[in-house]
C-alpha cells in the first residue's frame, strides 16, 4: 500500500459509491486522517505501523479522502453516522 493505491482507492468510492467501494475507501481515509496525526481510537497496530512509516500525506490526497467520504455518507443514514468522527476528523487536517 502507497500513496498511490490509496489515491486509487478513494477515487473509486467518489466515482461510484456503493458499499463495494465504502469499506476499502473508509480504511484508506483512516490511514490518511493517521498519518496526519489524527488517527481513530480503534485504529489497528497494522494500520498504525503503517501510518508511523509514512509521514504527512499530500494535500491532495487529504482533499480526496474527504471528498470520498461525503459521496460514502450519501449512502445511507447508517453510514453518514459510522462516518461522522472520520469526517471531522479529516476536516481538521484538511484546515491545517
Amino acid at each position: 500500500m502507497d500513496w498511490n493505491s490509496l489515491s486509487d482507492t478513494l477515487a473509486a468510492a467518489c466515482d461510484e459509491p456503493n458499499e463495494e467501494s465504502a469499506e476499502p475507501a473508509v480504511r484508506a481515509a483512516e490511514l490518511i486522517a493517521a498519518t496526519a496525526g489524527e488517527p481513530a481510537d480503534d485504529l489497528s497496530p497494522d494500520d498504525r505501523a503503517w501510518a508511523e512509516q509514512h509521514g504527512i500525506p499530500p494535500t491532495e490526497l487529504v482533499e480526496l479522502a474527504c471528498r470520498s467520504m461525503k459521496c460514502v455518507a450519501a449512502l445511507s443514514d447508517e453510514w453518514h453516522e459510522r462516518l461522522n468522527d472520520l469526517r471531522f476528523r479529516l476536516g481538521d487536517v484538511a484546515a491545517a
